[in-house]
């Protein structure tokens, strides 16, 4: 469908001009995951905001270069994640990486064998698991795993120990 032009000059004509997406949606999603990638890249809140945002951006890219039709990032996981950690500022930087739906998987991991993960979901809920050693038994490891909002998210997990050692 052709959508008549006011002026004389089209954009159409410049060389190397391609035509836009068809998915216009998600050339606005990509948009919206970069603007959030410069958000955290100058976050003062985040102390390992460079980091994260470089990580960020290579998982986008990635993404957009293994199919250019996807995201990149989900938008309301971001959202989500970012949300996340502007109200948990005393956080150690988590490893990063995306589910198939390009949502962001957030853990964290320390040297006695523990770990907290965390699955952010477009509408504000997470999913979480937690390993850890087992004291009565310590072939064995203890998995905690749930869902809650973000917002209560530390609240919920607190009572495992996860915030001994995610927070600085």
């Amino acid at each position: 469908m052709t959508h008549p032009i006011k002026s004389s000059f089209s954009t159409r004509t410049l060389p190397g001009y391609k035509n836009p997406p068809a998915n216009d949606l998600l050339d606005s999603e990509g948009g919206k995951v970069q603007e959030l990638i410069f958000r955290v890249k100058t976050s003062s809140s985040i102390p390992y905001r460079k980091s994260l945002a470089n990580r960020l951006l290579t998982l986008f890219n990635d993404a957009k270069e293994e199919d250019p039709a996807s995201p990149g990032i989900a938008v309301g996981s971001f959202r989500n994640f970012y949300n996340f950690i502007q109200l948990h500022t005393n956080l150690k930087c988590p490893t990063i990486s995306l589910t198939p739906d390009y949502n962001i998987y957030a853990s964290w991991r320390d040297e006695e064998n523990r770990l907290f993960s965390v699955h952010f979901l477009p509408n504000r809920d997470a999913r979480f698991v937690i390993f850890k050693p087992n004291d009565r038994h310590p072939e064995r490891q203890i998995r905690i795993s749930g869902s809650a909002t973000t917002d209560i998210l530390m609240e919920t997990v607190s009572p495992y120990g996860a915030l001994d050692y995610i927070s600085e």
